[in-house]
């Protein structure tokens, strides 16, 4: 060191005091939010159009926070998946040939009710989507995510169906075959 006169400049003797400097201060804690997948006043099966689009809409904003905390919450994707696969398979009703008998057609339905069904339907195959993307791949989940889809699917094309009391859309009255006027070449 008597050699080299500036080698006093690269000693540290505060180094702790200098790394803490570096470091700032620390993080906060992350806040996590608790998502409610289940609601005991909600029924299993959807009773009205009401009662289908708010259960959506619930497991729809559940699952969003969920994923959105998928850092802090262990296998997030996988109570996503499960909670999104059993409202499209169980809370929605499935349609039925029967205009009397099906849920979806049974009782009027007005265009807006219609829309935000839609709405809440794509939604909820977007999110089933993510999940099901981010857990590990097996056959049975192939098997279930298409069952999935399938039943999200005809839901979708039994609601795209009905003739809304208020306005009917355009679409609406031809897909389902009431549009005046040719519907066929």
């Amino acid at each position: 060191a008597a050699a080299h006169p500036f080698f006093g400049r690269l000693r540290r003797d505060n180094y702790e005091e200098v790394v803490k400097a570096l470091m700032g201060d620390p993080r906060p804690d992350p806040i996590l939010i608790p998502a409610v997948l289940t609601d005991e006043n909600m029924p299993d099966v959807a009773t009205d159009y009401h009662t289908a689009a708010s259960s959506l809409l619930r497991i729809c904003h559940a699952c969003s926070l969920l994923l959105q905390q998928r850092r802090l919450v262990k296998n997030a994707p996988a109570f996503v998946a499960s909670a999104a696969q059993y409202a499209l398979t169980v809370t929605l009703p499935m349609p039925h040939l029967d205009t009397n008998v099906c849920f979806w057609r049974k009782s009027p339905m007005r265009r807006e009710t219609q829309t935000n069904l839609l709405f809440l339907i794509r939604r909820m195959c977007r999110i089933y989507s993510a999940a099901t993307s981010s857990v590990q791949q097996s056959r049975g989940l192939v098997g279930i995510r298409t069952t999935a889809f399938a039943c999200a699917a005809c839901v979708a094309d039994a609601i795209a169906r009905v003739k809304c009391i208020d306005d009917p859309s355009p679409f609406s009255l031809h897909y389902s075959g009431l549009n005046e006027g040719p519907t066929r070449p």
